[in-house]
């Protein structure tokens, strides 16, 4: 469930082909049928708007159960696909990255690696972008000294 929620946010900001998310939903859906959850957004699997909502509702009431950092790891090994692209623009992404942290549910953006993304773009508007770069990829590579990822 952490990789859907993972994607459902960064389909939200074009950051992710709404295939990949339906791969993720699919996958689960045949690993447990009988999920009532899985089976909705299923049936629902052109709406992103609604499988936005109904994952963030289910995490709302499950935040307890969420592993952070299988949640984490994918999330930001996608993230850094996007941000090693020679021709990315930081410009664009700083504030995909912003709005991706207000869409987090409040008990992750105040977490690392996540809090800074709130604030990663604002040497922006000064010019200094190699700031940004800096905290983006001490952002991005937080999992990497972290041991063997976590079993999914």
């Amino acid at each position: 469930m952490e990789e859907l929620l993972a994607c459902v946010l960064l389909c939200g900001e074009g950051l992710l082909p709404w295939e990949v998310y339906q791969e993720k939903l699919d996958a689960r859906f045949l690993e447990d049928p009988d999920n009532d959850l899985l089976q909705e957004l299923e049936w629902n699997a052109g709406d992103w708007k609604g499988a936005y909502a109904r994952i963030r509702e289910y995490w709302a009431d499950h935040a307890e159960s969420i592993r952070i950092e299988i949640f984490g790891r994918f999330f930001l090994d996608r993230l850094k696909e996007i941000f090693r692209r020679e021709d990315l623009d930081l410009r664009w992404f700083g504030p995909r990255m912003y709005t991706l942290w207000k869409n987090l549910p409040p008990w992750l953006q105040d977490i690392q690696p996540f809090w800074p993304l709130s604030y990663a773009d604002d040497p922006l508007s000064w010019g200094d972008e190699e700031q940004s770069r800096s905290i983006y990829q001490e952002i991005l590579t937080y999992y990497d000294d972290q041991g063997p990822e976590a079993e999914m």
